[in-house]
């Protein structure tokens, strides 16, 4: 099984209640760029912090390398949606971390882990993970 690591691995993160309504919103609206293969725009839309580790170029190409081969979605659901203050790596602030299970063209089952920060004031993508 294929693992994709982008950005951002979540280890003992401070765990805080609050309501990721917009957050949610802003993932889907970000993953239906990755879906459409725009994938220099959905760096372009993903937090500073995001676009400091990891160039454009390279965002692309590992899309590309990764996504592609999936074919398109089929199906996208939530499975959970948590948000933290403080998480490895990153500094302390607001954080959503959402998972969904998604069914692809050319793979039945896998796992999108979409994590994104509020340090812009509005939700951003930090971190994308699919197996």
């Amino acid at each position: 099984m294929k693992k994709f690591i982008l950005i951002l691995a979540l280890c003992s993160p401070a765990f805080v209640w609050v309501n990721p309504t917009l957050g949610t919103s802003a993932a889907q609206q970000w993953l239906n760029i990755v879906d459409t293969g725009k994938y220099n725009e959905s760096w372009q839309s993903a937090d500073a912090f995001f676009q400091t580790q990891l160039s454009q170029n390279k965002w692309h190409n590992a899309l590309k390398s990764i996504r592609t081969p999936l074919g398109k979605v089929i199906s996208r659901k939530e499975l959970s949606s948590k948000e933290y203050s403080s998480l490895p790596g990153v500094p302390d602030g607001e954080y959503l971390v959402i998972q969904f299970q998604t069914q692809f063209q050319n793979k039945k089952s896998s796992t999108e882990t979409l994590t994104l920060s509020k340090s812009s004031g509005q939700w951003l993508p930090v971190g994308y993970f699919i197996q």
